[in-house]
């Protein structure tokens, strides 16, 4: 899957939200249990097409995406999971929404640290060199 670590994130958020809105409402479904087996409805596949994240830095995530094709990128999320290298020695936990969304939350960290502040930073000191 080629999607951008900040759509993942945001998509992760949406699940979580909406998990814990579900359990909630129905005191007989257990969170933890859908933090690993997440249910995504309509209500997901709604927030998610119409965020302005996902308008602005992936509309080829909204346009055409059905409920099965979300499930299809959970799925593949989930699937993926977090790189033995990311993953503190010793645990052997499950994959869920929260772990996952801590792996792809430091993995942004990383994206902006690493490449795009210092590009942020490039482009203002020439636009700064430009002005004098």
């Amino acid at each position: 899957m080629d999607c951008p670590s900040n759509i993942v994130l945001l998509l992760l958020q949406i699940i979580l939200q909406r998990q814990q809105a579900l359990t909630h409402r129905d005191k007989l479904l257990n969170l933890e249990e859908m933090l690993k087996e997440p249910i995504i409805d309509n209500d997901i596949l709604t927030e998610f097409k119409t965020h302005k994240l996902v308008q602005l830095y992936g509309p080829q995530y909204y346009r055409d995406i059905s409920l099965r094709g979300l499930k299809t990128m959970v799925t593949d999320i989930f699937a993926n999971g977090i790189p033995k290298t990311a993953q503190p020695s010793g645990t052997d936990e499950p994959i869920t929404v929260v772990s996952l969304a801590n792996h792809y939350y430091a993995q942004r960290i990383d994206e902006l640290q690493g490449r795009e502040l210092p590009q942020l930073k490039e482009q203002l000191l020439e636009k700064l060199e430009h002005m004098t």
